[in-house]
């Protein structure tokens, strides 16, 4: 897994550039397609388009849809910005919340709250229901993560005048949900529903398979819903919050399932022992950060140069082997008469002395 989320880290911003930028794209096009009557034409980022009646009338906004007239293309305008505002809306939300995907399709109007701290300063959370650990949690929203949400609840005002209550299937219980104004909602034979597990599921792989054309690396590299969270979780810890703050705001009961979670780099380790280093030697007295002297340095050097044995000093590299340790018997009882050998747990000769002769 923490490979997983090391090779999947670098292409976040690509995956989150991208759906940001198509929604805006199709955004703009659609608000100036309805600007003009059908028929007339508009141009929109330098291309001239026509805009073209639709036979669908069953909604009480017909479909907007508008011809390129360089290339002849028909785009379904509203659809397809409908489709990528969701895509962007999904994204975003788990890449800035870290939530399951069942978190997420089951976030409603009343999960968005709101705290005054102390000093009189607003703070915006999010409400989280018990999912898997039957425990509901709070996230204090960032900047961005509060716009999305803003967003998505804009756009049911827009095109509802609120928030719709809905029915939401459950994959897993096979239950209907009771009605409640969810956030994720879409269009499902004519009706108005709380957003599919499944759904989450295929918005995400589409955008990477529309990014595999123009980026090679998403070829082999599909997101899940999930590692959006081990993402989030990642950062976190590697940009110094604590990993049991972080536990709480992903809503684990034990810190061994964050640490898990999060995915350390070389680089990370590196740069945050220095920085703990720094601190360190800001504590210490100045005195005591000094240059060493010459004679301390030899010193020093020496201490791993040189190994003290009972035949002398031995200068050699460290790990390799010494011709003094390992003497043949027969020098040893020229150099010290009356010892013998005596085997030890180790099946190592050890040279002892006999009894009674002096060492």
């Amino acid at each position: 897994m923490a490979n997983r989320t090391r090779d999947r880290q670098p292409l976040l911003p690509i995956l989150s550039q991208y759906v940001n930028d198509r929604w805006h794209r199709l955004r703009t096009l659609l608000d100036a397609a309805l600007k003009v009557e059908i028929g007339e034409e508009f141009t929109a980022e330098g291309t001239a388009w026509l805009r073209v009646s639709t036979k669908d009338q069953r909604h009480n906004r017909p479909p907007v849809r508008a011809v390129n007239r360089a290339t002849g293309e028909l785009v379904h305008l509203s659809r397809d910005e409908g489709y990528a505002f969701w895509q962007w809306a999904i994204v975003e939300t788990l890449r800035l919340a870290g939530l399951r995907a069942e978190e997420l399709i089951e976030l409603t109007h009343l999960s968005v709250r709101q705290y005054q701290r102390p000093n009189g300063e607003v703070v915006a959370l999010l409400v989280v229901t018990p999912s898997k650990s039957d425990r509901e949690r709070i996230i204090p929203m960032s900047a961005e993560l509060f716009h999305v949400i803003a967003q998505v609840i804009r756009r049911h005002r827009n095109e509802h005048g609120t928030v719709p209550v809905c029915v939401r299937y459950d994959s897993h219980e096979r239950t209907w949900s009771e009605p409640l104004p969810y956030l994720f909602q879409n269009f499902h034979g004519g009706t108005q529903r709380g957003m599919a597990n499944i759904t989450v599921w295929r918005m995400i792989g589409r955008a990477c398979d529309d990014l595999a054309l123009t980026h090679p690396q998403f070829k082999d590299i599909r997101f899940a819903p999930h590692d959006f969270r081990r993402l989030f979780a990642t950062e976190l810890v590697n940009n110094g919050l604590p990993i049991h703050i972080g536990a709480a705001l992903l809503g684990h009961l034990d810190i061994r399932t964050t640490r898990g979670y999060v995915a350390v780099f070389d680089e990370d380790v590196i740069s945050n022992y220095h920085q703990f280093l720094a601190r360190r030697r800001a504590e210490r007295p100045k005195e005591e950060n000094r240059n060493p002297t010459p004679e301390e340095w030899t010193d020093f050097q020496e201490h791993f140069d040189k190994r003290r044995i009972e035949l002398g000093s031995c200068g050699r590299p460290y790990g390799t082997p010494c011709a003094h340790e390992h003497v043949p018997l027969t020098e040893l009882s020229w150099t010290f008469p009356g010892l013998v050998l005596k085997p030890t747990h180790s099946d190592r000769r050890d040279v002892v002395a006999a009894s009674g002769a002096p060492w």
